[in-house]
């Protein structure tokens, strides 16, 4: 954590501070607790098991790691989120008894409770069926609906917070708020932020606008986290990975949303449905409260789906839909085609789905955006539709407009930056049954790429691409510190293309720092190249 609040003095001695956790942990509770063992370890706390001598009852503790640098501002925001989580009361929430602070340490204490993380569950078994997931979901869901009511989110939904109780298979959530009352940005009254670049969370379940350190998170950011700790249930891994943080960040802000069914095809489509919902990027594209998610689980499962026929399995099915033999045993040549009554029901709704689909049909076809950013299609000039950033999309075609369909980018940022990407739509040639045509980073020859941007370094930074050439080009745009992969548009790539960050303050002017020699490691389809100043 850094902050710019002077450290709090330490009660204790040092000849304390020196003594195990366990030892600290027992003076600071005093004679009426009784510390028995450390019974787990994660990324902020250590977890103790206590005995109640009072009421003779088994306790757990959190002491939050020793080495966090608390000041008084941190520890007065510790109480008294303490005292808002107190006011939390349902059966999915494990419950805070009461917080405490003394001899250097900062801990809270909850129920004992006997049984497995949903992490290690994940571990020892590997993935949930959709039935067991939505079953672990619900309650979940049900706790963040009560909290969200009273305006607290949980900030740090993950398996590793979610308890399996041992002998009633009761689902319990953990840790609720704990993420807010180690962030010091946040105050009780209103005050102005006291820490730089600091950011509470686990990266693999991270919402983007969390990564990026927004200040105001609502419950939509506990539902995209849900999402991801759901798609983990039921595929065994998290939506993203990678070799850092930094790395994982990255892929919540900037790469597509992942499809449950197309890792593990056992999965209903209406589940898939709803992890997709869960993890939009933009908090207004996903569900709006808990009980939408819950409603939209409920209605999946009532309707017994499990999801749709595979676009080429369908196909397939189209295809063979041939002549039946007749009772006689007669069939083709002269012979009458006869189809039953079911059977011509079911080939009759396979083509109606196959035109939907756009396997069928005249004027059907579908586009594929390589791009980063979405790209409207125009006939004669006038758009009739918009295909997402790398997404493929069924458009609905004037009839004899397959030669003369073209394409434009839709530049990010207002006034858009980048450079204007337009061209004819690519012919349509038939594959599969359908009309196909591509979108990518290549116009006429000349070849494009767009830079996302990592800002690591500790000022706002503005963009120059190709500078010291004719086709210097000012992105006039604004990447503050701590951004993770902004979009700043797309632009011309030759083999020397270099790309210049200035602070901010002095754009275009005095120091900078050049990023040259990438152009090999641009996307050829996408034409995307990470670079981080």
């Amino acid at each position: 954590m850094i902050t710019n609040e002077r450290a709090a003095a330490v009660p204790a001695a040092p000849a304390a501070l020196a003594a195990p956790t366990a030892e600290r942990l027992a003076h600071a509770l005093g004679a009426k607790y009784e510390v028995k063992r450390l019974i787990g370890r994660g990324g902020f706390a250590e977890v103790y098991e206590l005995w109640d001598r009072d009421l003779d009852r088994h306790l757990a503790c959190k002491v939050l790691h020793p080495e966090i640098a608390w000041t008084p501002g941190m520890l007065s925001r510790f109480r008294q989120e303490a005292k808002s989580l107190a006011r939390l009361q349902h059966p999915a929430i494990l419950p805070v008894h009461f917080t405490g602070d003394g001899e250097g340490l900062v801990y809270y204490v909850m129920p004992f409770v006997a049984g497995e993380s949903l992490a290690d569950a994940l571990r020892r078994r590997g993935p949930y069926s959709a039935a067991d997931a939505v079953k672990i979901a619900e309650p979940i869901l049900q706790a963040l609906a009560h909290a969200h009511t009273q305006g607290l989110v949980h900030r740090d939904i993950k398996p590793d917070n979610v308890m399996l109780e041992e002998k009633t298979g009761r689902v319990l959530l953990l840790d609720f708020g704990i993420a807010k009352l180690l962030d010091p940005r946040t105050s009780t009254g209103g005050g102005a932020k006291t820490a730089t670049g600091f950011t509470v969370g686990t990266v693999q379940y991270m919402s983007p606008e969390q990564a990026l350190g927004q200040a105001t998170l609502d419950g939509r950011s506990d539902l995209y986290a849900f999402g991801a700790m759901l798609y983990q249930m039921v595929t065994g891994t998290p939506p993203y990975d990678g070799n850092s943080s930094a790395e994982i960040v990255g892929k919540h802000l900037a790469d597509p949303v992942p499809v449950a069914s197309d890792v593990n095809a056992k999965i209903p489509q209406w589940l898939s449905a709803a992890i997709v919902t869960c993890l939009a990027k933009k908090p207004e594209d996903r569900f709006q409260d808990a009980d939408e998610v819950l409603a939209a689980l409920a209605a999946g499962r009532a309707s017994g789906s499990t999801g749709l026929v595979g676009a080429q399995t369908l196909e397939r099915q189209v295809l063979r839909s041939g002549h039946v033999r007749s009772p006689g045993g007669r069939s083709g040549g002269g012979g009458a085609w006869l189809v039953g009554g079911a059977a011509f029901t079911v080939v009759l709704a396979a083509i109606v789905i196959a035109r939907r689909l756009g396997y069928l049909g005249i004027g059907v076809a579908s586009l594929h955006n390589a791009l980063v950013e979405p790209v409207e299609v125009l006939n004669d000039g006038v758009p009739i539709d918009t295909v997402a950033p790398n997404a493929t999309e069924r458009l609905r075609l004037p009839r004899g407009s397959k030669g003369g369909l073209a394409w434009r980018l839709l530049r990010p940022g207002n006034p858009a930056i980048g450079e204007p990407l337009e061209g004819p739509l690519p012919m349509l040639p038939r594959r599969g049954g359908r009309w196909l045509a591509a979108v990518g980073a290549e116009v006429g020859g000349q070849r494009y790429f767009a830079p996302l941007i990592t800002n690591g370094s500790a000022s706002d930074i503005t963009i120059e691409v190709n500078p010291g050439t004719a086709a210097a080009v000012r992105c006039n745009c604004l990447v503050s510190k701590g951004a993770v992969r902004t979009h700043i548009g797309y632009y011309r790539l030759y083999r020397n293309s270099s790309v210049a960050a200035y602070n901010s303050a002095h754009p275009y002017i005095g120091p900078h720092a050049d990023r040259p020699g990438f152009s090999s490691r641009v996307d050829p389809q996408s034409g995307v190249v990470v670079l981080t100043f």
